[in-house]
């Protein structure tokens, strides 16, 4: 436990020094380093960086949904759910993302079954895919 704490502690000073300031990046460096940061399982620091280039790039569907995978990831179920239909609304065509929303919605349907009324939400996955196309 203590050596994979170590590794993720020198893997992630290495990202840092590779690529600059993460802070001052732009939104494709930012997609980048968060992407890696993700491939880690440094969710926290995945979406901070994600979110981070929403910033810079409101309403980025690739970004939405980025950050619905980091906090789905984290236990947020409900922001990934926000998230994801939000991305799904924004742009209605990327099958990744449709994707995404409804492996979410199945994987955790039960969280979202409205108690008073018996209806479901939408389907919306767990491990969604991440958007990293601007990340290399």
């Amino acid at each position: 436990m203590k050596t994979k704490l170590i590794v993720v502690g020198v893997s992630l000073a290495m990202l840092l020094l590779f690529t600059g300031c993460p802070k001052r990046a732009g939104v494709d460096d930012l997609r980048g380093f968060a992407a890696r940061a993700a491939r880690l399982g440094l969710w926290n620091e995945a979406r901070l960086r994600w979110e981070q280039a929403l910033e810079l790039s409101p309403g980025d569907p690739g970004l939405l949904n980025n950050i619905a995978v980091a906090s789905e990831a984290l236990g947020d179920y409900e922001r990934a759910r926000e998230l994801y239909q939000r991305a799904a609304e924004a742009a209605p065509g990327a099958e990744e993302i449709r994707e995404n929303l409804l492996d979410f919605g199945k994987t955790h349907r039960d969280a979202f079954n409205d108690k008073e009324t018996g209806a479901d939400e939408p389907a919306t996955g767990d491990g969604g895919d991440i958007d990293d196309d601007a990340s290399e």
